[in-house]
């Protein structure tokens, strides 16, 4: 580009030398201006959004969001509103005790990827202490949003399923009762991908952890899903650490989590966290304490993910 530059300037300077004007170029000479790239969804996807989010969930007018308790219904009813407004269609399961599973659709053809959180957390306890359960798991369902809103107008591709379960802190039961009666075919759905704890640093149990990094699970099950999460990760510069459901079983950490229901019944799943800490489960998990830009990179990977997945587009890879 510069050296374009220096040559048009001294062609200039020599037809001013010789007392002329520049004749313009030939129409055919010139170069066709450079296509208008639209923006990759993820561009649009911010910590201060994010953040906003985390802490309309742990508000403590919320009182931890206990998924029989009415700061739990109180967030099931929000997160219903969100998918509204970005123009999803909106159903819900029920589960108990007034709780349900919260459903946005965003249709495509009759191939869905599913992108989940679970919304609930302790709450509050008989004592009236309250958990606010910012990682665990408001940076969840802060994850599944930002997807959400970034992809929601892009047409054409597979369906993709946005599902914040109820009840997930009581024995991953809006998992089990979604996969036992889906409102998509199992057997259509392509890869079910799913946020549990990841407002923190990887490995904050040991230390002030491992920021720019992210613990994934279920790759093992697809050349395809392992390809383009390494490429997104890449792409935003984070680190993965990759285990097996395998793995995670023999560390006893089996079935802790809604993408368990889903491995199940045979359906492919890529999950993320970034780990237990010292607040899990305390009452001290509060949104200060959250790492923002970690979330925003993971939220953004994911996008990557569920765009490439779903075919939801094509964008530039930087």
């Amino acid at each position: 580009m510069l050296v374009g530059m220096h040559l048009r300037a001294l062609s200039l300077l020599a037809v001013a030398a010789c007392g002329g004007t520049p004749a313009p170029a030939p129409q055919s000479a010139r170069a066709p201006a450079p296509p208008v790239r639209a923006a990759a969804p993820w561009e649009s996807i911010t910590s201060e959004r994010m953040m906003a989010d985390v802490r309309w969930l742990c508000a403590p007018e919320r009182k931890g969001r206990g998924y029989y308790q009415d700061g739990g219904r109180a967030a099931s009813d929000w997160v219903a509103r969100q998918f509204d407004e970005a123009g999803l269609e909106v159903t819900r399961q029920a589960l108990n005790n007034g709780a349900d599973n919260v459903i946005g659709i965003r249709r495509g053809d009759d191939m869905a990827v599913i992108v989940t959180a679970h919304y609930d957390h302790l709450g509050e306890d008989e004592a009236g202490t309250v958990f606010p359960g910012a990682d665990d798991n408001a940076s969840g369902v802060a994850a599944m949003l930002a997807i959400m809103r970034s992809t929601a107008d892009l047409d054409g591709g597979h369906t993709v399923i946005f599902i914040a379960f109820g009840a997930e802190e009581d024995g991953l039961i809006g998992s089990n009762i979604y996969v036992h009666d889906p409102i998509w075919p199992l057997a259509r759905t392509l890869v079910m991908i799913n946020f549990d704890m990841v407002g923190r640093n990887l490995f904050e149990l040991l230390g002030d952890g491992r920021p720019s990094s992210v613990g994934v699970v279920g790759l093992e099950a697809s050349e395809l899903h392992r390809e383009v999460t390494e490429r997104a990760a890449k792409a935003e510069a984070m680190a993965l650490l990759s285990g097996s459901a395998k793995l995670v079983a023999r560390f006893g950490f089996d079935g802790r989590t809604d993408d368990w229901w889903f491995r199940q019944e045979g359906v492919k799943t890529i999950h993320f966290s970034t780990g237990l800490h010292r607040d899990y489960h305390k009452a001290t998990d509060t949104p200060d304490r959250l790492r923002p830009a970690q979330m925003q990179r993971i939220a953004r990977v994911a996008t990557r993910i569920v765009v490439e997945l779903a075919e939801l587009g094509v964008y530039d890879s930087e």
